[in-house]
């Protein structure tokens, strides 16, 4: 029989066969590499290290978005710190003098300053002003993270130290207002009341470069102690030597000759006497000693091992204000529920939240005003005492208000809909650089030295807000940068 085609089915199968042999080599080899870096000492403890960074970092954010579940009469707003870095400080009356100086429990005092040294009280940061540092080792204890602390001495390294921006640590007093509106502008130096007053924290590169300088809080896991580091003094005994943040956190140098782009120079993760008004400035250095000589990017010996995580000021507000939007819309659809329509808004220049009737496009009104007794929001303190009723635009309908309570027919419109009851707009941290918001062609200032803004594209950035339109408003789903803002139907 003679075959007519391509191959005979002899060779066809051969083929086939042979396909499936190579198949199964991949397979095994891609099985065999899983293993053996499944196996791997070193791939392991990355592992670790990683997992345990991530836990502390959910758990922080986690505390700070559930300042309602404090055992009262703490008061902390939404977004305050609660456990404060825990540094070796004097044991306080009826403490054990025997106390590890590292003991896991956030310093609930305040915070560090320039000219600390272990054994030195910490203080609320408006006591030490321009010269407020607040890092330490996390408070693990509070937090519940489960590691082997090794009574505090941790040798090994495996409790992660915590540096947090004084922002996030300064009282009311100090920062009115705890929200993106506030803390989108620049630091110019430190003052209080001010916005913000300190500089938020500056994150490098393995060569020195940018990657972030609003960073609100940074994990940093010292690992094995390195040359010089001195670990082995942990307790705060009569005449012991207590070890100091040196021990445990990192110095690298980026050399003159380094691959650009770089920033040369030397590089402190245990550095809090920086001048002040200056940043703290952390590092991401590599980790794998061998490879980093090599490089010739850094002098030499090179000592590091230190691993970083960070949250952005940016990153942590977009969860604060998910929080806080809840609570508003919460508080909203319960005030309809109540009333049979939405309240009426307080004025955009407003700084109270005092309701003004009639005024259905302002701010959040959570003081009664014209509108008369019962008639804003009732919100809890941790909302108003960080300024989220001066944050949010609210929207109420023509029809579905005080004086028109039906709640049918037109309403607001956006896009499509013109039935919408009532909206709220989360501006977001104002634009203040190029390119600008069409809405306003200029830097936003939402918050200025008088006190609020009462123009709209001020908080808005649609061009359409240049010129507002009376109850219609701009879909944002689709919306393209610059333009920041998300709106949200309550109903």
């Amino acid at each position: 029989m003679i075959w007519h085609g391509d191959d005979p089915p002899a060779r066809q199968r051969g083929m086939v066969f042979l396909l499936f042999l190579v198949a199964i080599a991949v397979t095994m080899a891609t099985l065999m590499g899983g293993m053996l870096r499944l196996f791997d000492p070193r791939a392991a403890a990355e592992r670790e290290q990683s997992d345990l960074l991530r836990s502390a970092r959910e758990l922080l954010i986690a505390d700070l978005l559930a300042p309602d579940a404090d055992q009262p009469p703490t008061g902390r707003r939404l977004g305050q710190w609660r456990l404060l870095p825990d540094l070796p400080i004097p044991p306080g009356p009826g403490a054990d003098a025997t106390e590890p100086n590292y003991d896991g429990l956030a310093e609930t005092a305040g915070c560090a300053s320039q000219g600390w040294a272990p054994m030195l009280p910490v203080m609320d940061v408006s006591v030490f002003g321009s010269s407020a540092r607040c890092f330490g080792r996390l408070p693990w204890r509070d937090l519940g993270l489960r590691v082997d602390d090794d009574g505090g001495r941790d040798i090994a390294g495996k409790l992660p130290w915590l540096v947090v921006s004084p922002n996030l640590a300064a009282p009311m007093a100090c920062l009115r207002d705890l929200n993106p509106l506030a803390l989108g502008s620049s630091y110019i130096g430190y003052a209080c009341p001010s916005n913000p007053p300190y500089p938020w924290i500056k994150v490098l590169d393995e060569r020195g470069n940018l990657l972030s300088d609003r960073v609100a809080f940074a994990l940093i896991l010292p690992g094995t102690p390195l040359a010089g580091q001195d670990r082995t003094a942990a307790y705060a005994t009569p005449g012991s030597v207590i070890a100091p943040p040196s021990a445990y956190l990192d110095t690298v140098t980026v050399a003159s000759g380094c691959a650009m782009p770089c920033q040369p120079g030397t590089y402190s993760n245990a550095a809090f006497n920086h001048l002040d008004g200056q940043p703290t400035v952390l590092i991401r250095a590599p980790v794998d000693e061998a490879a980093a000589e090599r490089s010739g990017n850094y002098a030499t010996p090179y000592r590091f091992n230190d691993r970083i995580a960070f949250v952005t000021a940016d990153e942590l507000f977009l969860e604060l204000e998910r929080r806080a939007r809840g609570e508003l819309i919460r508080a909203l659809l319960a005030f309809r529920a109540m009333h049979g329509h939405f309240p009426y808004a307080s004025p955009l220049a407003s700084g109270g939240g005092d309701c003004a009737s009639g005024t259905r496009l302002g701010h959040v009104p959570v003081v009664d005003g014209s509108c008369g007794a019962g008639r804003s929001l009732t919100m809890p303190s941790w909302f108003t005492d960080a300024g989220w009723h001066r944050y949010f635009v609210y929207a109420a309908s023509p029809t579905c208000v005080q004086s028109n309570p039906v709640c049918s027919g037109p309403g607001l419109t956006v896009g499509t809909r013109t039935d919408i009851r009532a909206l709220i707009i989360a501006p977001r941290a104002a634009i203040t650089a190029s390119p600008y918001a069409p809405s306003r062609g200029a830097a936003q200032t939402p918050v200025n030295m008088v006190g609020l803004s009462g123009l709209l594209s001020d908080y808005l950035d649609d061009a359409a807000y240049a010129t507002p339109v009376p109850d219609v408003f701009i879909d944002t789903a689709n919306a393209s940068p610059p333009i920041n803002d998300l709106l949200v139907v309550v109903e």
